[in-house]
């Protein structure tokens, strides 16, 4: 037997006997929920403060999409991730006391880091030391280096 042949045998034996479909992945692999917690704490950290721990993160749902028109597979996870800010973020963004903000900032109390047309635009005040819960959604769009989340990186 050629050494090409007891290679392939090995890789083929390998796949059949992993016991996660995750675990040994050749082609095509959708994103996974660690995926989506991965883009969350980096939108996070874009978006409010590089110091800022996730404590917890669970997916309620997810589903995959064939984007008519535009020739490419999504997948969108819907989930629940809290998050502790012990700096705060966006300090400067601290509403006076009458509740009126800064110009670029804004008094939303709702917090989301998903990318769409339904964003908060301006800038977050959260008090040092707060812990928010977001129930939020992440995408993946399929691109030719893998699946595209919404922090710009390929997974």
């Amino acid at each position: 037997m050629s050494k090409s042949k007891i290679v392939a045998a090995a890789l083929l034996a390998t796949a059949l006997t992993a016991g996660r479909a995750e675990a040994f992945c050749l082609f095509s692999c959708d994103p996974t929920a660690d995926n989506a917690r991965s883009v969350f704490e980096n939108r996070l950290k874009q978006k409010f403060d590089p110091d800022v721990k996730v404590v917890k993160f669970e997916v309620s749902r997810f589903w995959q999409l064939d984007v008519e028109g535009a020739g490419h597979k999504a997948v969108e996870f819907y989930f629940t991730g809290t998050a502790e800010f012990p700096k705060g973020a966006n300090l400067d963004c601290k509403p006076d006391e009458a509740g009126a903000v800064k110009e670029g900032c804004s008094a939303s109390k709702y917090f989301s880091t998903t990318v769409s047309n339904q964003e908060i635009k301006g800038r977050q005040y959260i008090e040092p030391g707060a812990t928010i819960e977001f129930k939020d959604e992440t995408r993946f769009d399929q691109a030719p280096s893998g699946w595209k989340g919404q922090d710009g990186k390929a997974y």
